[in-house]
């Protein structure tokens, strides 16, 4: 039938010029991208799955690399070690040859200043290691230095056994501090016959308890060291370097001086800041005032002077003002660490964690390298000689001991280095053949791909000439009504 208003051919061929254009631009982006799946429309199934592949392929590549940093840093640590051995088997000799009964003192001495240089050897060996700023043969067991306030060291430095004594200089340099939170501290000094005298002051200048700078009486250590009043207490010794606090100065308000007579435990209570202070009073200043020897700077009796505190609020400084030596012991309940801590050392031992596998969906697995610290230290070489018979024997066994924890070490790392060998190349086959799984789902093939262009092209080459002739019916008709 003839119509008009409808071309039912040309539209049934239109419709099928459509399907061939998409057709013919699918094939087109596969040829070109190299892709059959190139959105999720292509193959939502075959999409999801090529991506956890990809996702794998790249977290084994990742885990490769980090295997191979891992084998690299075992292998720095391992020969390290190995020139540590050479060195220990040397520190050996030197030991058996020492312990030869025919090598003079001098001989000796010879020979362990060898044995020393081995032993700034390894620890140079142990400290200057480094890898991906690691250092895998350094301490993992730092000695910390003291928390300092300024230059002035904690009372525990300082007493480091509670009621040994322990002998000092006096001066007008800090003694120590006394950290807050510290229970039941008593300090007691004995000036030995000179007048050495313990002061006690805040970081901020107040005077607690000790002797008197001013005054109509001011006592003999201070003047004979040049301090004379609040000016030149506050410029000799209330300075930043010696614990004060910036601005600090000489305050003597609080001050305790003493009771009427001498008592070592106490011949004065204050209380300042929750503090009850103890002070005994200076034995110099009760002696004889007719006879001369009143705070004349010798002591003839009560050479001990204390201070006791129940509790420490704030820190607080320790003062032994004189002019020679002392001696003196610390006694305390409690004795907490400062809150002032020091930098942590930068080169220690620390354990390096390696991946061994991050596989999509499943939990990383990892592998952790221990340190092996070679410090002197860690090693049981510290202070070790060979000058005596008795200091070349404790050598001979720490050496030892030290050969084999180092042989332990290089066996630790060639084991490990033999283990992340066999993971990556699993890991190096298994991302081959996930990539050529993956290629199956996700590649176009080039073959097929040709032979559908071919044919769509054919195909609509064909709708184009078939297109030509349906339009001809209209003509038909304007023909025949022209007839």
């Amino acid at each position: 039938m003839l119509t008009i208003n409808y071309n039912d051919s040309a539209a049934l061929t239109n419709n099928a010029m459509k399907n061939s254009s998409s057709v013919l631009g699918e094939v087109i982006e596969r040829l070109s991208s190299g892709s059959r799946i190139n959105s999720a429309k292509d193959d939502a199934a075959g999409q999801a799955i090529s991506n956890r592949m990809t996702a794998n392929v790249k977290a084994d590549n990742m885990v490769i690399r980090g295997l191979s940093d891992a084998i690299s840093y075992a292998q720095t640590a391992e020969g390290s070690l190995q020139t540590v051995s050479s060195l220990l088997i040397r520190a050996k000799g030197l030991a058996i040859q020492a312990a030869n009964g025919t090598l003079s003192d001098a001989d000796r001495a010879s020979v362990n200043e060898e044995y020393q240089q081995i032993l700034a050897g390894i620890t140079d060996i142990s400290e200057q290691t480094e890898i991906f700023g690691q250092y895998p043969l350094a301490t993992s067991d730092p000695d910390l230095p003291p928390a300092l306030l300024g230059n002035v060291l904690p009372i525990k430095t300082r007493f480091p056994v509670a009621g040994q004594s322990y002998s000092f200089s006096s001066g007008i340099v800090p003694l120590a501090y006394i950290p807050a939170g510290a229970t039941n501290i008593t300090i007691t000094i004995d000036s030995l016959g000179q007048d050495d005298d313990v002061q006690l002051f805040t970081r901020d200048g107040k005077h607690l308890a000790g002797t008197p700078v001013n005054g109509s009486d001011p006592d003999y250590t201070w003047v004979s060291k040049g301090i004379t009043d609040d000016a030149s207490a506050t410029a000799s010794l209330l300075t930043s370097g010696n614990g004060f606090t910036s601005g600090a100065t000489y305050d003597d308000s609080q001050l305790l001086e003493g009771g009427a007579s001498w008592a070592l435990n106490g011949s004065a209570t204050q209380v300042y800041n929750g503090m009850t202070i103890r002070y005994s009073g200076d034995g110099d200043r009760y002696e004889d005032t007719t006879s001369g020897d009143y705070n004349n700077g010798t002591i003839l009796s009560n050479p001990l002077e204390q201070i006791s505190l129940d509790q420490v609020t704030e820190d607080l400084i320790v003062v032994v003002v004189g002019n020679g030596s002392f001696t003196s012991k610390l006694t305390w309940g409690t004795l907490p660490e400062p809150e002032i801590q020091p930098a942590v050392p930068p080169k220690q031992s620390r354990p390096f964690d390696v991946v061994t596998s991050a596989d999509f969906g499943q939990q990383m697995q990892t592998d952790t390298l221990e340190p092996t610290p070679t410090d002197l230290k860690t090693l049981g070489l510290n202070n070790t000689t060979l000058l005596t018979d008795g200091d070349i024997s404790i050598s001979m066994k720490a050496v030892d001991a030290a050969l084999n924890k180092v042989s332990a070490y290089r066996s630790h790392y060639g084991a490990k280095i033999n283990r992340y060998e066999s993971n990556k190349s699993v890991l190096a086959q298994q991302s081959i053949d996930t990539q050529t799984a993956r290629s199956r789902i996700q590649d176009a093939d080039y073959a097929q791909e040709a032979s559908r262009l071919a044919r769509t092209q054919i195909l609509q080459q064909g709708q184009s000439a078939v297109m030509k002739i349906a339009n001809q019916s209209p003509e038909m008709v304007l023909a025949l009504l022209q007839s």
